[in-house]
């Protein structure tokens, strides 16, 4: 988001890093959609479908005093619809009734244009699905049969009705060519009336059964490969959705982008990769020492590197290192820069200004006490307080000492401002470990008394607004901010190459030259 805390529209390649650092978002989403589906769909009852084909054939004798005409295609249309109406009618539904004793749920349609129909019938038994699909073939066209023989039998009532006519007035009527006429007349009524009672006798009704139904070999549901396809894509969907949603929630800062959007004007200048080997988060490591070929090491060798080129027109003597929050790696990465330093030539000392919460002792395993409260109290001189750490001849560290009641009073005082100028002389950088600076005020009463202060901020755990609030109370006082440095990375946005590709890098020269080293890649 922007510095009023509006969040940052993303390009493509934003997407892409969301989908990568959600990866496992989209992996659970995906195994638990498929998961779930074939979990139902093997525990589903398998359900059977057999289906049975009719012919609808035009009724002949719908025209008993003419020929019939074609019909337009509406009307075929019509015509389809209403025997599929009557497919599923009460007549037709009570004659599988009393067949199969209930008259199970089937479905009809129209096999495309044709005059074709298909039944279809759903049971749980394959046999029970084609007997059942097959009793309401056989029940539409008994009848239509039916309907077919009652209106040749209606016709043929007709007819004979029409002769009886004709008869008596052929009876009443003297020899004359009208009386030939109607006997004529009278002959062709007789021969439409046989070939009705011949019809009526042959009669089909207008349907064919062409293709009976069978007992289906497999159910049609549930099918696991199918589902298993379905459940896959939709579960990817869902997972990306799910993954583009956490990220939409997901407050806290994960990248140098995130991080150039959010703090126009501050730099980062280093990227520190996570460390995987380090098992607790309250043990306290200094990588550079233990793993000096890790891509971690060589992070906070880039570190430094860049932290003495942007001091090639300021000078930096006094640097503050200080982050948003709490456990979010600043002296971390305050220890292991002061280590790169140290073995890059250059003196160094480590300050403890943490007078709430002091850790940067423990990093090289040295007492707390006597510290910077013992020298600002008078009750040491500095020298004394001094302890050098082992292995590294150009490294020491003042620890911060007992703690105070009133942290913030006694870093604003006078005597801060000498013990730091003292230190000065004494070495070529001093390192002060600030307490973070929402909390409390100490390290924006520093931030006066320093030359840089260096902010850190931990990816995936430190939020934008607590960064950008950072950076607004430093400017606020007009701090000079060097620059931040992103703890934590991972994966696309990691610094480095492959482990143990870096050189061990030994005690440097004494020379200040040394030291600005370009940063090793793969």
């Amino acid at each position: 988001m922007a510095k009023d805390g509006r969040r940052p529209s993303l390009d493509l390649r934003h997407y892409v890093r969301v989908l990568r650092r959600r990866k496992g978002v989209v992996a659970v989403c995906t195994l638990l959609v498929l998961g779930v589906s074939l979990a139902l769909s093997l525990l589903k009852t398998p359900v059977y479908a057999a289906q049975a084909q009719l012919l609808l054939q035009p009724r002949s004798t719908d025209f008993l005093f003419g020929s019939a005409t074609a019909q337009s295609a509406g009307d075929r249309d019509r015509t389809v619809r209403n025997e599929l109406l009557l497919m599923e009618s009460e007549p037709v539904r009570a004659a599988v009734r009393r067949e199969l004793g209930t008259a199970p749920e089937i479905s009809v349609r129209a096999r495309g244009s044709t005059d074709v129909i298909i039944i279809r019938a759903e049971s749980t038994d394959a046999r029970r699905a084609a007997t059942i699909a097959n009793a309401y073939a056989n029940a539409y066209i008994s009848f239509r049969r039916q309907q077919a023989v009652d209106e040749l039998l209606q016709a043929a009532q007709e007819i004979q009705t029409k002769l009886s006519e004709l008869q008596g007035q052929i009876d009443n009527m003297p020899a004359s060519p009208q009386k030939d006429a109607l006997v004529a007349q009278q002959g062709v009524f007789r021969e439409k009336l046989d070939q009705l009672q011949v019809d009526a006798a042959l009669k089909s009704g207008g349907a064919q059964l062409v293709s009976p139904a069978t007992a289906p070999g497999s159910p049609f549901t549930p099918k696991p490969l199918r589902t298993g396809v379905r459940a896959l894509v939709v579960g990817l969907l869902f997972g990306i959705a799910s993954a583009y949603f956490v990220e939409y929630l997901d407050d806290s800062v994960k990248s140098k982008e995130d991080i150039d959007r959010l703090t126009p004007g501050h730099a980062v200048i280093g990227l520190i990769p996570a460390v995987t080997s380090w098992t607790a988060e309250e043990e306290a490591r200094v990588v550079s020492l233990e793993e000096p070929k890790s891509s971690a090491a060589e992070a906070y060798r880039t570190l430094r590197t860049s932290i003495q080129f942007l001091a090639l027109e300021h000078p930096v003597r006094i640097l503050q290192v200080t982050s948003p929050g709490p456990r979010e790696g600043k002296t971390t990465t305050l220890v292991n820069l002061g280590v790169a330093l140290a073995r890059a030539g250059q003196r160094v000392i480590i300050v403890g200004c943490d007078l709430r919460r002091p850790r940067v002792h423990e990093f090289f395993d040295l007492e707390n006490a006597p510290g910077l409260t013992s020298v600002l109290l008078g009750k040491v001189p500095l020298t004394a307080a001094l302890q050098p750490v082992a292995s590294q001849p150009r490294l020491s560290l003042l620890a911060s000492g007992p703690l105070p009641p009133n942290p913030s009073e006694l870093l604003s005082s006078r005597r801060t401002v000498d013990v730091l100028t003292s230190l000065q002389a004494e070495a070529d950088v001093v390192l002060v470990d600030a307490p973070p600076v929402l909390p409390v005020t100490d390290a924006v009463v520093l931030s006066g008394r320093v030359d840089a202060t260096l902010v850190v901020c931990v990816a995936g755990a430190t939020t934008r607004k607590d960064l950008v609030r950072t950076m607004e109370v430093l400017d606020q006082v007009g701090a000079p901010v060097l620059g931040v440095v992103l703890n934590g990375v991972t994966g696309e946005t990691a610094y480095g190459a492959a482990e143990g590709y870096y050189q061990s890098e030994a005690a440097a020269p004494a020379q200040p030259g040394a030291a600005r080293e370009p940063a090793r890649r793969a």
